[in-house]
């Protein structure tokens, strides 16, 4: 990880989070994607690091989610 670039670490952050969220709320992937309106498989393969999510996409995972969109990139401490 040494040379990651700030694009990996960013995709890790939100990956992360989204994943946080989930598992706050006691949620699946298939729950937010029936709430967002995709397949379960683009949530995973999202959560996976395999796509990256559309504009469209953040805006309504961090809506179904209640979390401010900037709140999805932000590195949690601790």
């Amino acid at each position: 990880m040494k040379n990651e670039s700030n694009y990996e670490k960013t995709r890790k952050i939100l990956e992360d989070n989204i994943t946080r969220y989930l598992r706050e709320k006691d949620k699946s992937a298939r729950w937010l994607s029936i709430k967002i309106g995709k397949n379960e498989w683009y949530i995973t393969r999202m959560l996976n690091g395999k796509i990256d999510p559309s504009l469209d996409a953040l805006f309504n995972i961090a809506e179904a989610l209640r979390a401010e969109p900037a709140e999805l990139f932000t590195k949690k401490e601790g």
